[in-house]
This record gives structure tokens, sequence and C-alpha cells, in this order.
């Protein structure tokens, strides 16, 4: 066995001065560009394999080298870097000149040969600045190559272009080895993005304006986090090194395959997405503890226009549900169609702007808000579904469903819980990835199962439409959790009072706290934080509260402060004391705490870097930085800059919290080779 290339060395372009098209990024990149400059562990991309297996007797080398750079001649996608001009901001650049990748070449072309070729192209960070977005596997048997392995920057193509590049590349390997020139009507179906992103920036208005409207009124109902109990990996093990903190498990089902075509015939109003978001809507719920639900969806979310081109085009779409434990499966699966229908009309926008209005809504609510679930349907489940050879696949007996444990590769913590979904060969997949913390590897192969049991038992009970969500869920056995005492429900958020009277009480000045929920006429459910001890620290308080949302998404910051002699009896009313009430929105806006210090190494080199940002006004470190004007594309060029002053430790998302930026200097830490 021999292995020819690493990527380290091979794949990396510098461009030179007019050497290609120049551009803003597509609304669709700006995700994969900010999330690139988080390093969880580490800076890398978020990637896209793509394996084919060539046709006995296997094809030459050079064969698959002349085809590969066809390819990458055909779509800008793949021959384009996203660099930052010297203020920060991101663009892409589509080459003209490009070195075609070198392959990383094995021997042998078993399955353990296939998944080397594959760990080889995947582990080496990609730099999205200056790499090419495309890695190259060649498994050869008998000096031939017997399978082609694709390694795809996932700014640079979605999920629906693997499709359309693997059906290309087969048709350059039929053919000689020349480069193939695109014909006309290929290049007016395919609209290349480049195009796409510059019609963006040009056209902002009443759309994207709506698209932000609709995701400002998702964000300010959803829950604080989905699961409260979330715990990122440095908080659950600093010591422990693995590549992923996720379990994956994947489900194959012939039955579900036949069960999800019944339920469609049965009612053309309904596809088999809807039924399978409704089930995940109710498995979330159950599992969160929270019947409001909000997550990302993003199967159908390619516009027309590029159906057949090559590039990132999917947006994810915001969503959220209601799911009341008397409400009816046919009431939830009427809500969750209905509101999937609206979050896809409202998919298109910058992400960059998200961001920053989700940091001004948290900010004003006093909390950090945190969306990671996700429903992914593949946009060919309804074709395999209907296709007429999947009827002879499904007839007669069918064998029993299989489960699989399978590894997880990715590298960042953005998700909480993933369902990925499929058809093929009749039977239905459903891949489950799901963060340590949030459930039990053996809770994921139970709410699995009781998906798929409730969508088999409805097609065969059509009386099953009137049942209630809680009665799926005690039926059917979907995992559950329940909160104890301890945690109060607010803001359509599950709190942990416990732990935010510690946090509160741990300030120095406040002898005793207790936080908990009391309802008011006028307001509602208002989170009140009674304290003994001195007032004047009130704002210390709140500031350390908001601190601490960086690390606890089960914390929010109380919404009125009471001041006690002493600590009322569990269950009293608010012992007379002095009151403040005032909104999150001004928490932040606190004087210069007397134990924090006004200066230091940190502080002076996070407010030099933050210049970039926020130009030469002076910086309130008391004060967050989206609340000075601070705006989520600079993010990662403050943080590039305090780097390069000889500082690490934060993230360009620490510096988006609604906490203050004194938070963020408490991060920042002096690089060993710089003292």
């Amino acid at each position: 066995m021999t292995s020819r290339q690493t990527f380290v060395e091979t794949n990396k372009t510098t461009p030179t001065p007019g050497g290609g098209l120049r551009g803003p990024l597509m609304w669709s990149q700006e995700m994969y560009w900010y999330q690139y400059h988080l390093p969880l562990p580490i800076v890398d991309s978020a990637k896209i394999p793509l394996i084919l297996r060539m046709p006995d007797p296997g094809v030459p080398e050079e064969l698959v080298i002349a085809a590969i750079r066809n390819l990458i001649y055909r779509h800008e996608a793949l021959r384009t870097i996203y660099p930052t001009d010297q203020s920060g901001a991101p663009f892409q650049l589509v080459l003209d000149q490009f070195e075609t990748p070198i392959p990383f070449c094995r021997d042998g072309n078993d399955l353990e040969d296939i998944d080397a070729v594959f760990h080889a192209l995947f582990a080496p960070p990609m730099d999205q600045a200056v790499e090419i977005p495309l890695r190259v596997g060649l498994n050869f048997k008998d000096r031939r190559v017997a399978t082609v392995v694709l390694v795809l920057n996932h700014i640079a193509v979605d999920g629906a272009s693997m499709g359309q590049i693997k059906a290309e590349l087969t048709r350059y390997l039929s053919v000689s080895g020349e480069r193939i020139s695109p014909s006309t009507d290929d290049q007016k179906v395919n609209i290349q993005p480049l195009a796409v992103a510059r019609q963006q920036s040009t056209v902002r208005a009443p759309a994207h304006e709506r698209a932000m409207r609709y995701c400002e009124n998702i964000l300010t109902s959803s829950p604080a986090a989905q699961f409260p109990r979330f715990r990122s990996a440095t908080l659950m093990d600093p010591h422990r090194d693995v590549v992923s903190y996720y379990h994956r498990v994947v489900l194959r089902s012939p039955a579900l395959f036949s069960a999800l075509q019944k339920l469609s015939k049965r009612n053309s109003g309904f596809r088999a997405t809807n039924y399978l978001s409704a089930i995940f809507a109710v498995a979330i719920s159950a599992l969160s503890g929270n019947s409001g639900a909000t997550l990302m969806m993003n199967f159908s979310n390619r516009f027309r226009g590029v159906r057949r081109s090559v590039g990132c085009f999917f947006q994810e779409a915001l969503f959220s549900v209601n799911l009341l434990s008397q409400a009816t499966m046919s009431e939830v699966m009427a809500e969750t169609r209905q509101r999937s229908l609206v979050a896809t009309r409202h998919a298109q926008y910058s992400y960059l702007a998200f961001r920053d209005r989700k940091a001004r809504i948290e900010a004003d609510r006093g909390l950090s808000i945190r969306v990671g679930t996700v429903l992914n349907c593949s946009d060919r489940l309804e074709q395999n579904l209907r296709s007429p050879a999947s009827e002879d696949r499904t007839a007669g007996e069918q064998p029993s469903s299989t489960m699989k444990r399978l590894e997880c590769l990715w590298r960042d913590e953005h998700t909480d819980l993933c369902l990925r979904s499929s058809a093929l060969n009749g039977e239905v997949h459903l891949d489950l990835i799901a963060h340590r913390s949030v459930i039990e590897q053996d809770q994921i192969e139970s709410m699995l199962t009781a998906m798929e049991q409730f969508l088999i038992a409805w097609a065969n009970e059509p009386d099953l439409a009137t049942v209630t969500v809680a009665e799926v869920v005690e039926r059917f056995g979907l995992p559950a959790s329940s909160y104890d005492e301890g945690w109060a429900h607010v803001d359509h958020s599950w709190v942990n009072t416990a732990k935010l009277a510690q946090i509160v009480s741990s300030v120095e000045g406040i002898e005793a706290a207790r936080v908990s929920v009391e309802e008011r006429p006028s307001e509602g459910r208002t989170l009140v934080a009674q304290l003994v001890g001195d007032p004047s620290r009130q704002d210390q308080v709140r500031a350390h509260v908001l601190a601490s949302l960086r690390e606890n998404v089960d914390l929010m910051c109380p919404h009125e402060f009471v001041w006690c002699d002493e600590l009322p009896e569990s269950g009293s009313p608010t012992a007379a004391g002095s009151t403040a009430s005032d909104s999150a929105a001004g928490a932040a806006d606190v004087p210069v705490s007397p134990e924090s210090p006004a200066g230091g190494a940190g502080y002076e080199a996070l407010a030099a870097a933050l210049e970039i940002a926020l130009g030469d006004a002076p910086v309130d470190m008391d004060c967050s930085y989206i609340q000075q004007g601070g705006r989520a594309v600079m993010a990662p060029a403050v943080m590039k800059h305090l780097n390069q002053l000889g500082f690490e430790g934060p993230t360009p998302d620490d510096l988006l919290g609604p906490w203050p930026l004194r938070a963020v200097v408490e991060l920042c830490v002096k690089r060993v080779s710089d003292e």
C-alpha cells in the first residue's frame, strides 16, 4: 500500500493580481465563512464527502485527473477561495488559474482502504482563504483507479450539488481526457454562485427585510436553549482528547418506507417530510421538556434557478412550533406543515445580518439563544418514495429494520440534535446525530425506534390522528425530560433558578439570594431575584449574571431585583425592601466593577483590537459589543487582530454575546511564545 501525497502542502493557492473574478459572498456562504473562524477545537471548514466507484476493471489515473480538471473548469464554485480584504470583510475570488489537486493515492480497494483515503483527505484542516475547495483521493486495484474519493468544502457546495458533480464526473470519465467546454445550453441553465452573490448584494430591500422580521419574531419567542442541560466539551471534560463529542445512530427501515408511502397516498395534502417533521417535533419537545420547539430545517431550500447548479445555495430555515401536551397529532401535522411552508418562504437572508439581529435580541432578553436542533430531509426522499421501482421492492414480506452506531467526525459544537432522513433501495434512513450532553446513545436508539413505530402504526391505524402528543410520548416510549423544583419556566425557557441563585450569591457584598418566578397581571411571569446584602452591588450582580451566560445556557438575567433585610420563607410574598425593576436590555450598561481591573494587558489589547470594528470611539468594557454598534462580519477581524497582538482565547461568538466586554477580557490569555 502506498500513500503518494498529503494535502497540507498541495492544494493551497495564492491568488495573483488580476488572477480571477472577485465579488461578495452569497448569503448562504456567509454562515460557513463565519463558522470557519470559530476554533472548536481548531480552525477548519465543514466538509462534504463523495465516493464514486469505478466500473471494472477500473480507469487510468490520467483520465480521472483530466475529468476532475474538466469538472473544476466547468463549475466556478470548485475553483473559488474566500479571503478577506484589509478591513476584515470577506469576499469570494474565482480563480482563472489553479493547480489541479494532486490526489492522495492508496493501493487497495477494500472498505478499510477507502476509509483510509477518506480520513487522509478529511483530517487536515481546510483553509478556505487559500485552498481550492476540492480534495481528491484514489484507490487503486491492479494499477487502475477503482474508487474516486472527493472531499469538498461546504462553503463551496451543498448536498444538492453532489448529484450533479457525480453525474458530470461520470460523463467526463466516459470520454477522452481532453478538456470539455460547457455547451451554451449548460451555461444558461447552470447559474454560477458569483452571479447570485452580486444580485443579492444589490437587491436587499423588502423581501430581505421581511425575512429578517420573520427571524426576529421566532427568536423573540424561542427558548434560550432547546436543551438547557447542554454543556460544551470543555465543561464536560476539558482533558478528554476525542475528535467528536457526538453520538451518531442510523436506523434503516423497509417498513417505514412502506408506511410513509401509505400515509402520503392516504392524504395527498401531506408529504412524507410533513409526517417526519411532526413526529420529530414531538420527540424534540419530549426530550427537552419544553412545549415550544425551535429548530433549523434545510430541505427544499434551493431556489428554482439553481436546481442544476453546483454551489452552496441552500439556507437553513428557522422554524418553530408549539406542541401542547393535549394537542392531537392531526393538529400537530397541520401546524408543522403550515409553519414549515412559511419558514421556507423566508429562508433567503444574509446570515451575518441575522447574527446581528440575534445578538440584539439576546441583549434585550438578557439571555443567550442557542438554536442547535436541525431537521434535514433529502430532496430525493419524496422522489424515491414515489418511484415505480419502489412499489416492487416494498411488496410482500419485508425485512426487519436495522440500527447501526456510526462515527461522527464533527469537530464543532454548533448542533444539539440533527435528524437527517433519506430513502434508498426501498428503505428509509433516519440518521440521528446528537451531542453527548443532550442524550445518551441508548436513548437515541429508543427515540428512532419510537418515531419509526409510531409512523408505521399511524399508517395502519388512521385513528391515531386523534391521539394527543402526551399519549404518543407515553405509548411509544419517546425519551422524555422533566425538571425539579430548582428550575422554573419563564420567557419561553427553562431556567435553573438554584444555579442562578448560587451565581448571584457569589458576588462580593451579597449575603444571600433566592430566584423565583412571580405572576404579574400586566407583565406575566417575571423572574425575580431576592437579595440580602449591599444594594449598591446590584450593577455588579447583573454584570456577573450576564457574564455567566457565556457558559450556561440554563440561565438568564433576572427581570427584577428585590433587596430584603432577610429572605422570606419559601413561597411567601416578596419581603419589603428596595426594588429595582429593569429590563435586561440595560443590564450591561453598568459602571466599572470596583473589583474588576480597569486596565491590564488583556484589557488594552482587546480595546485596541476593537478599534477595527468600532472605530475611534471609546470602548465601554461594561457594555456588550453589539450594543456599541459592533457587527458580526467584523467579529473575526477583531479576534484576528487580538491574536496579532499576542493574545488568544476569545472567539467571534464570545464577542457577539449579551455579556459585557469585560467578560471577554477575562478570556484573553497571552500566548506563551509571546511572553
